[in-house]
């Protein structure tokens, strides 16, 4: 083991304060209760380590310290008698997964679950409640004191580069006549994962989420405009417009603050009333681009938390589709419950010396994807057979405790300073806890439990992922591709809704950010795995983006244009014969569906025209790919 491998600039920056918040902790715990209670600043320090580097607000910090002490009285209550115990770990893990995790960030769930796991662990804690709860309170209050101090020292600052780069190239491709695309989708892609932030089924939408997202969506506007080289013949009768939105662009780019952006907004409206005679696809792009980087530039500056209602319809639409049997985390919180279940009903029957550790290993060896599971398995393996020896070595050597305790000090230390995951981790997280086994078992008991019950959860862990709902990375990778064509149908029937009611545009921030998060996990799928389809399968996101940009801004016209009660009927049409075609699958006739006529504004007409195009290419895409690996 090379010892740069730890010591480099980022470990130490990221790693340095999550050991000394544990060790802080650990010992004040230690003094104050005992020994027995060092799994309470575990389960604390992964709290903090998840959220220390976060932006917070007090009321994110105040939800955070609930959750914590919610889970810690469900974990007490489980232990009324083995019966609660089993079924209190067969369903908190079911719920808790799949509500908290995400395709796009699996670790959601990780915090509440090893406060819930790692509590149940500590010995005895089931003779004395009370003082579990109090120990829980104290070490989440002291975590949310320095969370509350650190975020005085930590203002929220915007990425401001990438944000530059975009409206540079857009400028540049208005100036030169440029039409590659390729970076501003790639920008776009970009700015969507950082809107999302990790966000869940709860989420409420930050003011850097939604300047994000915003700039988000003038990159998607420009990359779809520019797609088209016709675009920029099109924009030829407004030569004047043209030039003057690429400079007012690359202005943007080098003025815009967090301070003050009066001088920028004034002008982009100025602009916006001189471009409201344009027409043709240029004019609805030159308007579509200034309205939203007013927006931005306005979020940009706000001081107080941008608010929202409460999106009801949104939060249970989530929740349902995270409870689906076919759903990554379900599926993977259905894996979880069973692992846990089985091993503290082991830990229940046996009480058998130190057999918590089955459940400690189990917990930290499974993983939501069937491949990072068996990865884990060999990282841990190796590690801990490493870290064994060395324990038993020191235990040899140091001559008492306060020696062991010294060691043990420098391992947690060094466990901080390595890469999560790999193997060399496990090494330091086995000596920590033989070493403080070592204390009242002996080096050689301990050694012998630590491997005997690595080896009894490697073995579980793997049967249950291999034959309980796997989830490999070929799965989730379909699994994204149906989700993406899913996302088409609810495009469409929001555009429908939209017709008869109004709708918060807000509601289409998840989905939109969703769709982008779910383009990016399949590239990186196929570019790992390369395969004969790969290129039928970049056309078909390609088709499935223009969909997703042509309806959005469908639904975005209909609601700030007016059209006439014809109009919106022929739109109400067109929407359902494109859901009828997207809930078939098959390559329809091209007289199943009609663009509407909307003479009000021709742009809409256009749009709809071309999403029918793409809507038929999808579907002959779709059956092309099946018939191929039907008949590979």
């Amino acid at each position: 083991m090379k010892l740069k491998q730890i010591l480099t600039k980022d470990r130490l920056k990221n790693g340095l304060p999550k050991a000394a918040f544990y060790l802080l902790l650990f010992y004040l715990i230690f003094l104050l209760f005992g020994p027995n209670y060092g799994f309470v600043a575990s389960f604390t320090g992964s709290a903090f380590n998840f959220n220390y580097q976060k932006r917070l607000t007090l009321r994110e910090v105040l939800v955070l310290a609930c959750s914590q002490i919610l889970v810690c009285a469900l974990a007490c209550l489980a232990s009324a008698n083995v019966v609660l115990h089993l079924t209190f770990n067969a369903l908190f893990p079911l719920v808790w997964t799949a509500l908290r995790s995400s395709p796009f960030n699996n670790k959601g769930y990780f915090v509440g679950m090893i406060t819930f796991v790692f509590l149940q662990l500590i010995p005895g804690y089931q003779n004395n409640i009370p003082r579990m709860m109090v120990i829980s309170t104290l070490a989440t209050g002291i975590l949310v004191t320095v969370l509350m101090i650190l975020q005085r020292f930590r203002t929220q600052k915007l990425d401001f580069s990438i944000i530059r780069d975009g409206l540079r190239q857009i400028a540049d491709r208005l100036a030169t006549g440029d039409t590659d695309n390729a970076g501003l989708i790639s920008l776009e892609h970009t700015m969507y994962k950082m809107s999302y932030n990790g966000h869940n089924v709860m989420h409420v939408f930050a003011r850097a989420e939604h300047v994000y997202y915003t700039f988000g969506l003038i990159f998607q506007r420009s990359a779809y405009y520019f797609v088209d080289k016709k675009n920029v013949s099109a924009a030829e009768a407004a030569p004047r417009a043209r030039k003057e939105l690429a400079a007012f662009l690359s202005r943007a780019a080098l003025e815009m603050n967090q301070t003050d952006n009066g001088d920028l907004i004034c002008d982009a409206r100025e602009l916006l009333e001189k471009g409201k005679t344009l027409e043709f696809r240029f004019g609805s792009f030159y308007r579509n681009v200034l309205r939203l980087l007013v927006v931005a530039l306005k979020e940009m500056t706000e001081t107080t938390p941008h608010r929202e209602p409460f999106p009801v319809h949104r939060y249970f639409q989530d929740l349902i589709n995270h409870l689906k049997l076919n759903a990554f985390e379900f599926r993977f919180a259905l894996r979880l419950a069973l692992v846990m279940t089985i091993c503290f009903a082991i830990v229940d029957l046996s009480h058998a010396e130190h057999s918590y550790w089955l459940a400690l290993n189990a917990f930290v060896i499974i993983q939501p994807l069937y491949e990072d599971s068996v990865t884990r398995v060999q990282a841990r393996l190796i590690g801990s057979i490493i870290g064994c020896v060395a324990a038993y070595g020191a235990c040899l050597l140091l001559p008492g405790p306060a020696w062991t305790y010294a060691f043990f000090t420098v391992m947690i230390t060094c466990m901080y300073l390595s890469t999560p995951g790999k193997w060399v981790q496990p090494i330091f997280a086995t000596a920590c806890g033989v070493s403080m086994a070592s204390i009242t078992l002996g080096s050689g008991a301990a050694v012998e439990y630590r491997l005997l019950y690595l080896g009894i959860a490697a073995l579980l862990v793997f049967l249950v992922n291999r034959f309980i709902f796997p989830s490999t990375r070929e799965k989730q990778f379909r699994f994204n591709l149906h989700e993406l064509y899913r996302m088409q149908r609810y495009y469409i029937r929001v555009l429908e809704a939209g017709l008869s009611r109004k709708i918060s545009l807000t509601i289409l921030h998840n989905t939109l950010v969703n769709f982008h998060m779910l383009c990016d996990e399949v590239r990186k799928y196929l570019n790992s795995h390369p395969q004969s389809l790969h290129v039928y399968y970049e056309q078909l996101l390609l088709l499935l983006w223009r969909m997703v940009a042509e309806a959005e801004q469908m639904i975005v016209l209909i609601h700030t244009e007016k059209l006439s009660e014809e109009e919106r009927r022929a739109v109400g049409e067109f929407s359902r014969q494109a859901y009828d075609i997207l809930k078939d699958r098959r390559p329809p006739h091209a007289d199943q569906i009609t663009p509407p006529e909307v003479n009000s504004f021709p742009f809409f007409h256009d749009l709809a025209e071309r999403y029918t195009r793409n809507l038929l290419n999808v579907t002959e895409k779709i059956h092309q790919i099946r018939q191929i690996r039907e008949e590979a």
